[in-house]
């Protein structure tokens, strides 16, 4: 399994400017085979090991800022992610997405930045979406959260009222595929 660099620089990002008094704290507990990704430089078009690139470094993030808590830990780095992503380079995307629109293309974003993984949206209603993670290796309850936090923030953005998620189902749980259910106002 592998992560763009995209998310890998949003998670060092994310510690630099939310928690910069423990960024070293968080650096300093990678082991070397993760913090060495970093200390350099990100690409962000690159391919980088999953485990040791992202899930590793995550899961210092909740043990160390979140003391455990994955729902907190995964809804504020979605947050920040879509907040990063939809506020710069995609920020004209924000003025033309309907809610179904951006969730049918966000779930199709997500694919290119987790390979291989199968996302989509299955199925849509006046003020719902059900997104269905259900390919995905070695996703966890931190992962799912985020990516229920970034596609709950990326509705904000558009303008959606009140929106929230659920997690139905989830793969990190041993069920069949990731069920997150979004409903707004």
């Amino acid at each position: 399994m592998q992560i763009k660099g995209t998310g890998l620089k949003t998670t060092r990002d994310f510690v630099k400017a939310k928690f910069p008094s423990r960024y070293d704290e968080w650096l300093n507990s990678l082991p070397d085979s993760s913090k060495g990704y970093y200390l350099s430089v990100i690409d962000s078009a690159r391919w980088y090991p999953m485990k040791e690139g992202y899930l590793v470094p995550v899961e210092k993030i909740v043990k160390i800022v979140y003391n455990g808590n994955h729902k907190m830990a995964g809804d504020a780095l979605g947050e920040y992610s879509a907040t990063v992503a939809l506020t710069g380079v995609y920020k004209v995307f924000l003025f033309v997405a309907t809610p179904n629109f951006l969730m049918s293309n966000a779930s199709k974003m997500m694919s290119t930045f987790y390979s291989p993984s199968e996302i989509k949206i299955s199925s849509k209603a006046n003020k719902s979406v059900t997104l269905q993670i259900t390919s995905f290796e070695d996703i966890n309850a931190t992962l799912e959260y985020r990516i229920a936090s970034w596609c709950r923030k990326a509705l904000e953005l558009i303008n959606c009222k009140n929106p929230e998620y659920r997690i139905t189902k989830a793969l990190s749980r041993n069920e069949p595929f990731t069920e997150i259910v979004f409903r707004w106002d």
